[in-house]
């Protein structure tokens, strides 16, 4: 067994020692970038390319009457004033939303560029706050590796909250917010000497990237300022409160009643219930017993499940690390937050998946600053026992290996679906004049959506938001047909609701 522990982990440590951060980084965002490009407009895009039409219902729900496209920034700001007041408070990012819907079919790939950009700054912000300096990038390729593993394996319904438009931008760019604005405070817990307090623009730029960070969505915002709150328990007690972290903490507060107190938000839910009641828990149901279990076992569960793998390394480190205690507190801090998100959800009537995203996110910074934490003692065990140099390499080639294959699934998957969506525009256009026009329904190629899971497109998100509907009434297909200046258009399948259980995967 030694002799093969050692020649696994010395083909393990070539390979490592060739691979350069740069080159991690670009793959990941390599990929990413492509995904995006393959990504047409789809579902809540096309109703977000319209003025909200709060009076009507809003641009949701099936059956609406003609709605007007978005023609400038006007339109947006008019359309979020009447959003706001009739289906919810996240202003900032589907006002990104719109601008993009807006702006698709002129600059086809501005969206996939400046997402791909946001998923970059995703990446440096967790790795930064992981980390303490963004200098230690250079010295650790293995925190950098696992927030990559950890974004596309640990991320619920990734399609849907970093690819897909209006998901991204409600989730992925929340996100970023968030943890742009927790950077600071992160610093400050490390660095004695941060030159925030001197620095003229700190006060400014705390007080909009709180305001942005507090309105962005509701469990990550709750869960941002509970730790921003632990951070300034901490402050106070050492008298190292600053006018920025207090400028930062109002300024957020003030986005996050925005946010949480936005008239629409009930609205949306008396709405749900009573034009698409079967999305909903019903109204006598709501807040009791019945719902927090249906939602423990539906959306907790899952989640949980899924981030598992993100906790051995913060079990590790809190139970055998040899870290001082502030690393201990700061991983404990935001390992809590990854939890307290899927707690707040608990409490919505509506928990799926993709709701949790920011434990997720939360999690990610936890597990890597205690990967980095017991990285030196993983390091002295190898070298020690032949059998942990043997178990670590062949976690390393299977995660890798894992991490490839399922990507190239993906792309497959993707490549398919895309193509699909530009036959069927074709289509459309050939006949423009007919009183209904009928494109083939989506189909995924070779059953690899049953091995990627909600890595990719799947049949369950198809029906549920990624594909056209058989009525021209239904949302989708009466919003497509409009956007596309045509009297209907419909999929030739008929959709066998019985089979599909909720729709938690989109």
């Amino acid at each position: 067994m030694e002799v093969w522990a050692d020649r696994l982990y010395g083909l393990w440590q070539a390979l490592w020692r060739r691979l350069s951060w740069q080159v991690l980084l670009f793959f990941g965002a390599g990929v990413f970038l492509w995904r995006n490009i393959l990504m047409p407009m789809v579902g809540d895009d096309y109703s977000y390319a319209f003025i909200w039409d709060g009076a009507h219902a809003g641009n949701l729900m099936d059956g609406i009457g003609s709605r007007q496209r978005i023609t400038s920034l006007t339109d947006i700001v008019a359309s979020q004033w009447s959003h706001y007041f009739t289906w919810g408070g996240r202003v900032p990012a589907l006002f990104a939303v719109q601008f993009f819907a807006w702006q698709r079919s002129a600059h086809d790939f501005l969206f996939a560029f400046v997402n791909t950009a946001f998923f970059v700054l995703l990446v440096f912000v967790l790795f930064w706050l992981a980390a303490g300096r963004i200098e230690h990038l250079r010295k650790s390729k293995a925190g950098l590796l696992w927030l990559l593993l950890g974004l596309f394996f640990a991320i619920p319904s990734y399609i849907y909250t970093m690819v897909w438009l209006t998901g991204a931008c409600v989730y992925l760019w929340t996100a970023v917010l968030e943890c742009a604005f927790l950077l600071p405070y992160a610093l400050a817990y490390w660095q004695d000497d941060l030159p925030l307090a001197k620095a003229g623009w700190a006060v400014p730029v705390m007080a909009l990237l709180g305001l942005l960070a507090g309105w962005s969505v509701e469990p990550g915002a709750i869960v941002t300022l509970l730790i921003t709150l632990s951070f300034l328990v901490m402050f106070y007690r050492q008298k190292k409160l600053q006018n920025w972290q207090l400028v930062g903490v109002g300024f957020f507060m003030v986005g996050f009643l925005l946010l949480m107190l936005a008239p629409g938000s009930m609205e949306r839910l008396r709405l749900m219930q009573e034009l698409a009641p079967e999305y909903t828990m019903p109204p006598e149901l709501l807040w009791t017993p019945i719902m927090f279990l249906y939602n423990f076992v539906e959306g907790f569960i899952p989640v949980f499940l899924g981030e598992l793998p993100l906790w051995i390394p913060v079990v590790l480190c809190l139970r055998y690390g040899q870290c001082s205690r502030e690393w201990k507190r700061y991983i404990l801090v935001f390992a809590a937050g990854g939890m307290l998100v899927l707690c707040a959800m608990m409490f919505s009537p509506d928990f799926r998946a993709h709701g949790a995203y920011h434990s997720v996110i939360f999690l990610l910074v936890a597990s890597t600053a205690a990967l980095r934490a017991i990285m030196p003692q993983a390091a002295m065990q190898c070298r020690q026992v032949p059998k942990i140099r043997l178990v670590l390499s062949l976690l390393c080639f299977t995660a890798i290996a894992s991490w490839l294959l399922s990507t190239a699934m993906c792309l497959i998957l993707e490549t398919s679906y895309s193509q699909q969506w530009a036959e069927r525009e074709k289509i459309v256009n050939e006949h423009r004049q007919d009183d209904l026009i009928v494109v083939p329904a989506i189909e995924l190629p070779g059953h690899l959506d049953k091995i990627t899971g909600n890595r990719s497109v799947t049949e369950t998100i198809l029906t549920f938001g990624a594909d056209l509907e058989n009525d021209p009434r239904d949302n989708r297909s009466n919003m497509y047909a409009q956007y596309h200046g045509v009297k209907g258009v419909v999929i030739d399948k008929q959709i066998d609701w019985g089979k599909y259980g909720e729709a938690n995967e989109w």
